[in-house]
Order: C-alpha cells, then structure tokens, then sequence
C-alpha cells in the first residue's frame, strides 16, 4: 500500500477516492488528525502509476466529466462524515476508512509474513539441532567454507548454498533472540508491503554480500542473521525518512539504538561479532532504500 497524495479539504479528497473506488482501484482514504489533511492510499502496486496519473487529471481539473459523475455521491458521503464526527456514538458503516494515522502505525498488523515466519522457524530449528550452536560438525556445513585457508573451495566446487547458509547459524540465546525479533518486526513490513518475491530475493541479496563481507575480511568461522536484519534496518529506515508515503515505520529511539550498537560493536565494546556482515548488510539495505525512494521521488516529478 502506498501514499500518492494528499487534499486539504474533505470534499476534495472524497470526490476523487469515490472515482477510484468506480474505476475498480481498491484504495483508502484517511484523515490525519494532526494536520487536518486527508491521504489517499492505494493497496495494490500494479495500479499506483494509474491511480497517480489520475490524481493529476484530478487537480487539473476537478470538474471534468468523468469527475463529475460521481459528485451526488461525494456529497452524500461527505454529509454523513459531518454527522459522525458531531454525533460519535451514531457512527454509521461507511464506504471510506477514516483513521487518525498515529493510531495506525500503533495498531499496525504485527504478524508475521509466510517466508518472515519461515526464516525465523528454519533460525530455531538449525539453533536447537546444532545443540545451540554447540555442534561443531553440524555448524561447519553451515559455515561458507569448513577450511580456514581463505579459499571458497567447498562454493566453487559446486555448493553454491553455502554463500547463504550462515544466516541460519546462531549462538546463543541472546544472538537468536535479537535477531528474530528483528527479523518478525522489520522482515513482515517488507514482506506484506513489497510482497514475497521481492521479499525474498531482498534477503538472498543481503545474506549473500553481507556473508562475503565477514568471510573475505575474518574468514569463515562466523554466523548469524544480523547482518541481514542490518541490511533490512537500512532500508525501512531510508524508506521513513525519503519515502513516508510507502508506509514503512520505525521509531527513532529504535533506530538510534541500532546505528549504536552497531558503532559499538566496531569500535570494540562487544566482542566476537561479524562487524563486516552488519556492515555489508547495512551498506546495501541503505543503499537499496535510498534507490527505491529516489525512484519514487524522480517518477512524482
């Protein structure tokens, strides 16, 4: 679902989210209480560009004949949106969802996505079959390559899913627990909002880079997630900031809380961490929101 625009008066907004609603584009309609301005959120991606290209039709001119045909409607509807808000205890079923955004993203859908919940029970399973991570011989099929010369031997004989396996390593219950709990919350965003392919092919990207990064730096005895949790981080985080209306959301205290960890785990406060997965996982989930956004923002141009 995503933001494509935004009316300052009521009628306006309901006007044009009724034409949408006619032309078959399932979309909603919101009030932010804060500002007094009314959004129009189209769910389906494969219809933004349309909904977009109308939107413009619409503010050239709002009295257009295709417009204009569902104004007695608009009215109506406006009509009852005056009696909710003066009789609130009288609230009638409506056509539109009318929501204060705030309450949105507190009240957001916290499950989980199919391959997020995936992920996540593959993580426990690899953590409690290698004995916590105990399991050396079990642990070492997982690593990018079991030799310590620097070689990826065991990769370019033909096991190319070694490049990705590490992911699935943990070694603690505290290594599992933050990074799981990252990947349910920031993992189910991505994958609900973007949908599972590039949900998917988002994670194998990241996992491959971020695992390289450590591997080609401090060689292969290292595993875990986060360095795909970082590389999922950097985008919602870049999305917020340069792209609010795809509906990401992350709170800011959290956000310090991870660029701060990560720092201190550089700088040495936390010891034995994959540093350079974070880093090649953050580099690239940064880079990937940030070219997502611009995108967005040239085509609004």
């Amino acid at each position: 679902m995503r933001r494509i625009g935004e009316f300052d008066q009521e009628k306006s907004a309901l006007k044009f989210w009724s034409f949408l609603k006619g032309q078959g584009i399932d979309s909603t309609l919101e009030k932010d209480d804060d500002d007094q301005k009314w959004s129009i959120w189209v769910a389906e991606e494969d219809k933004i560009d349309r909904s977009i290209e109308e939107l413009r039709a619409f503010l050239a001119d709002p009295e257009a004949k295709k417009f204009i045909s569902i104004a007695s409607n608009t009215v109506a509807k406006t009509k009852d949106t005056e009696n909710e808000q003066k009789h609130p205890t009288k609230r009638k079923s409506q056509g539109f969802k009318e929501y204060n955004l705030r309450e949105r993203w507190g009240s957001r859908d916290r499950s989980p996505g199919v391959l997020t919940l995936s992920l996540i029970i593959t993580c426990v399973t690899v953590f409690l079959l290698s004995g916590l991570g105990k399991n050396t011989e079990l642990v070492g099929k997982f690593f990018i390559s079991e030799k310590l010369d620097g070689q990826l031997s065991e990769f370019t004989s033909g096991q190319i899913w070694r490049i990705f396996t590490p992911i699935f390593l943990h070694f603690n219950f505290l290594h599992i627990a933050f990074n799981m709990l990252w990947l349910h919350d920031l993992g189910s965003q991505i994958e609900k909002k973007k949908g599972p392919k590039h949900f998917i092919s988002f994670v194998l990207i990241l996992a491959a880079v971020s695992n390289l990064a450590q591997f080609l730096v401090a060689g292969p005895a290292f595993g875990g997630m986060s360095g795909v949790v970082y590389g999922l981080f950097g985008y919602v985080w870049v999305k917020c900031k340069y792209d609010p209306g795809d509906g990401f959301f992350i709170d800011s205290f959290v956000a310090i809380i991870m660029f701060g960890f990560f720092i201190a785990c550089f700088i040495g406060v936390f010891g034995g961490v994959a540093n350079w997965a974070h880093a090649g996982g953050l580099i690239v989930g940064l880079a990937w929101g940030y070219g997502s956004a611009l995108r967005w923002n040239l085509g609004k141009s």
